[in-house]
């Protein structure tokens, strides 16, 4: 009788632990990555009184290789314009605790935006759409055109754990897949110029 109530309180914690929510800072253990999740999970709604400062692209778009890091503050709310030159549907990551699937298209949506159309990704930066974005705004697919001139609105984001991707403090750059560590992420609003 004891064995079957220690076997039950095990599978009903496992049940319990499955069925739990994936917090704010996602499944991060340290506090730095914590700190990063919970800047990536932030709300997606704004006052409609606060208003963004304009962040040219060119200024986030740095021509120089060193590092970038101090030069903008993470959370700033800013707009820049420029061209969506691929966009994709993200699979699990450490803010939403691995769960999300393509198939589901229940993750973040990386967008990359250049200065000019056919960039390449090398050359962009990325701005996210989350799921909290995507929930708020269902018909947000209609928003993702290839090459066409966009208006991105959010939050500025340093992602360390892209260091070893960007141009800006990549150390061998064999495996550049981004100009830099900044973003825009959350997204708060796109619009299609």
């Amino acid at each position: 009788m004891r064995f079957l109530l220690i076997i039950l309180l095990f599978l009903s914690g496992i049940i319990a632990g499955t069925a739990q929510p994936c917090p704010n800072y996602g499944d991060a253990t340290v506090p730095d990555k914590k700190d990063l999740n919970i800047n990536k999970n932030q709300s997606v709604t704004v006052k409609s009184s606060r208003k963004p400062e304009m962040l040219p692209l060119k200024n986030l778009l740095p021509s120089v290789q060193r590092s970038d890091k101090g030069i903008y503050m993470t959370g700033a709310y800013v707009v820049t314009e420029g061209i969506l030159v691929r966009f994709e549907e993200q699979e699990g990551e450490s803010c939403n605790c691995e769960q999300a699937t393509k198939k589901k298209k229940d993750g973040d949506v990386h967008m990359y935006i250049g200065t000019k159309a056919n960039a390449p990704i090398k050359e962009c930066i990325v701005v996210e759409l989350t799921p909290a974005y995507k929930k708020k705004h269902p018909a947000y697919a209609n928003s993702l055109v290839k090459n066409a001139k966009v208006r991105i609105t959010g939050f500025l984001l340093y992602d360390f754990i892209h260091e070893k991707d960007a141009f800006t403090t990549c150390k061998s750059c064999s495996g550049i897949w981004r100009k830099t560590c900044w973003e825009i992420h959350p997204i708060t609003k796109i619009e299609l110029l």
